[in-house]
Formats: C-alpha cells, sequence, structure tokens
C-alpha cells in the first residue's frame, strides 16, 4: 500500500536533510579556520553564480523590451502611413 504524498513530509525531510548537513560540516573533524574558509568560498562561489545569473536575466531582459520597442516603432509608423494616405486620399 502506498503512502499519500504530503507537501509538509517533503519539506520536513528537506529542511531535516539540510540541518544535518550544516551539523555534519560544524561537527567535522577540521580545524577552524579550514572551515570557515571553505563556508566563506561556498557562499562566494554562491554571490558570484547569484550575480551572474542576474546579468543574464537582465540581458534576455534588455532584448525583450528592444524587440517590443521596435515593434511599437513600426506600428507606429505604419499608423502614420496609413492615416497619411487616407486623409490624402
Amino acid at each position: 500500500m502506498m503512502r499519500e504524498f504530503r507537501p509538509g513530509l517533503f519539506v520536513t525531510f528537506t529542511l531535516g536533510l539540510g540541518i544535518g548537513a550544516v551539523a555534519a560540516l560544524l561537527l567535522a573533524p577540521k580545524g577552524g579556520r579550514d572551515l570557515r574558509n571553505e563556508i566563506a568560498e561556498g557562499a562566494t562561489d554562491r554571490v558570484n553564480q547569484a550575480r551572474r545569473t542576474a546579468r543574464k536575466i537582465g540581458k534576455q531582459a534588455q532584448t525583450i523590451v528592444d524587440e517590443a520597442a521596435d515593434q511599437i516603432n513600426d506600428a507606429v509608423a505604419a499608423g502614420e502611413v496609413a492615416y497619411n494616405h487616407e486623409k490624402n486620399a
């Protein structure tokens, strides 16, 4: 018989996994300086990854905005041509 999936169970499992990982790091037989350096390097890596991701998303957003602006300008120009054509007809 299968158990029902409950989101709370997954959250609890994930939280326990995270707490276990932190406890393992803190209780590992490493020197304090080595552990602090490892944590600092990990944090720096995550910050750099977040910055790269933010830059990538920013570039993608700018591309979308530029394409939308081009489409709007094309639509305005077409509207002006149609207006002038009807006005002079």
